[in-house]
Parts: structure tokens; sequence; C-alpha cells
């Protein structure tokens, strides 16, 4: 959910200490950026980091101050659980927590949601569960924290020395040995071994949100209609736009969302590799059937939801729904139910 890169260190380090002054929430962040440009600030260029506020429970640990985690060197790791990048991260987190924990290192994850089902404790304590992130993590459902932080980014890394100085910074997915090089040199260790990362994709189809509060048109310039109130949606046939979003049957624009009020159809034209959905439901299991192309999903590239060509919502969250698909344009058709709701289609 990143989509932003910046190299300067002599830039980087104003951006640090904006931190302390200006709040700004930037929903839709960049999908690399490093603040630091991958290196350690001189301690004259360090600044205090604000501490966590506002934050609506902790799991994984009773609730910490910075005050009470001075002495250890601490990154702070900005995060939402519906975001694919912020969850490409989680197995280079997990490196990093298991090789310096007993070394004086800390992770907190503050968890800060893009949208209203990520503020529920409950949600974000299963998906904790979900994604075996054992570090503490705040529920910063308010933002209060990441605003404290000016923070734009999902994910975004801000490691603090054992002053609570914001020492390094890092935006987006990737930076993984920058990051374990400059942990390691705050603690005056070697580096950690690292897994190998997911490259940053290139040249596919842009996140696409539905619902009308991103202001994203659907495809071939089909209307949202009242927000709150049952808009009926013609099926042409498969769209002639790439790159936007089409929805077939009766659809409720819920602004955050659209919800399906009957059996209808999601489709897409899209360049990727990997394609995700952010889907959810009202409460009950819904079906989705999806094909590729008109045809039922290979089995060699269907991703982890899909069972036979199909997936069941049970929650509001991230889904993977193929995984190595060929170059070019593609044709992804998803048949819906009552209740279904579409977020976000975001690509690797």
């Amino acid at each position: 959910m990143t989509r932003y890169r910046a190299a300067l260190a002599a830039i980087a380090a104003l951006i640090v200490a904006a931190v302390l002054f200006t709040v700004v929430h930037d929903p839709t962040p960049p999908a690399t950026a490093s603040s630091t440009g991958g290196e350690v600030l001189p301690v004259s260029q360090r600044v205090l980091a604000p501490d966590f506020t506002g934050i609506d429970g902790w799991l994984n640990t009773t609730p910490l101050t910075l005050a009470n985690l001075r002495g250890k060197v601490v990154l702070i790791d900005f995060w939402t659980f519906s975001c694919v990048n912020c969850v490409r991260t989680i197995p280079h987190l997990k490196v990093l927590y298991d090789a310096y924990q007993s070394r004086g290192f800390v992770i907190v994850g503050v968890h800060s949601p893009e949208f209203d089902f990520e503020k529920v404790p409950a949600n974000v304590a299963a998906a904790v569960k979900r994604l075996g992130v054992t570090w503490p993590v705040a529920i910063d459902s308010q933002m209060a924290t990441w605003n404290a932080y000016q923070n734009q980014y999902w994910p975004a890394e801000y490691l603090l020395d054992q002053q609570g100085r914001v020492a390094y910074t890092s935006f987006g997915e990737g930076d993984y040995p920058q990051t374990d090089a400059a942990v390691a040199e705050l603690l005056n260790v070697h580096t950690a071994p690292l897994p190998s990362s997911t490259p940053v994709p290139n040249n596919t189809t842009p996140e696409l949100y539905a619902g009308s509060f991103r202001m994203e048109p659907l495809a071939d310039n089909e209307p949202y209609g009242t927000l709150g109130a049952p808009q009926n949606h013609p099926d042409p046939g498969p769209p002639q736009q790439q790159d936007a979003i089409q929805v077939t049957g009766t659809w409720t624009d819920e602004g955050q969302y659209l919800q399906a009020d009957g059996t209808g159809h999601v489709r897409l034209n899209f360049v990727a590799d990997t394609v995700y959905i952010v889907a959810g439901t009202p409460g009950t299991v819904l079906p989705v059937s999806v094909k590729l192309d008109g045809k039922a999903v290979p089995a060699g590239i269907a991703g982890s939801a899909l069972t036979a060509s199909a997936f069941m919502v049970t929650r509001q969250d991230l889904f993977q729904l193929l995984s190595g698909v060929s170059p070019g344009y593609h044709l992804i058709d998803l048949t819906v139910p009552a209740g279904f709701r579409i977020y976000t289609f975001t690509f690797g």
C-alpha cells in the first residue's frame, strides 16, 4: 500500500525531525520510500521519539511506554492486517525479533487501521494470532500514535536507539538488509541471516479501491449511485476498460466498500503476477467462485485462499486469489452472493 521512494539522507533527517511537529494522515502511501537512505543517523541528528498515545489496547504484553523501554533498541512497526505490503514484512521482522530479542531488542507493532473493520480489537487479535506475530502490538484504532509520528505509510519502521531517539527509518517494503544492519549497529552485534524477500512489483495494475470515499471510478464510467442506497449495475459483459473494477447486479455503496444486495459479479482486467482482494461479510459465511479468462482457475496459479476455483469469505480480511499469473492482461471474474463486501484489489 505504498508507492514512493525518497533516498536523500539530508532530507531524511528533516523528515525525522518533523515527526515531532506535524500531523499528516495519507491513507494511500507509496510502496517503498527509504527515509534515512539506509543509514543510521549520527547522534547529533537524532530526535526523541513521541510516546505511544491514544492506544485502545495491547496484545502480547502489558501496556508499554518508551520510558519503560529505555536501554533497549526499539523497532516501531506501523502496520495494518489487510495490507499485503505489511504482511510481507512479517517474516523479516520475525528473523530480527528472534535473533536480537535476547540482546536488548524489542519490536512494537503499532496497528493503525485503514478500514473500520480493522479498528475492532477482536479482529486485530485474531489477525495477530493468525499471522504469527509474537511481539508486542499496540492497537492504535484512533490513529493517535500514527499522527504523533506524522506517519504516512503502511508499513513504516522507526528504529529508536537506547535513549529513545529516532536513529533510522524505512518506509514501505524492502530495505531489509539495511534495517538488519541498523539494528545490529545500534546493538553492536553481527547482523542476522534474513529470509529471501518478495521483490516489490513494477508495471502491475495499481491498488484499486471500491466504494466512493476514494473517488476511484468504476469500470466504463458506471456511477456508484447514492451513498447507502441500492444501485442496479447492468451486466454489459466483461469490461472494456483495464485497471478498473466492474460490478454487476445490485450493490450498495457504503463509502469504504461496496456490498452486494444479491448475486452479482466483480470483474477486473488486470496485469500482475499475484492478485489479492480485501473482502468481507456482514457475518454469514459467503461462497465466492472465481474464473480467470472465462475458465476455472488452474490449480498451479490458485492463491492460498482458493480451493477448486472458489473461496469462502468468513471474515473481513486480505485474501490471496492468484499467484504466478502469466504476463499480460487477464480477466478475473468473481461470482458473489448477497452480503459480499469488496474493499480493494491489490497486487504483487
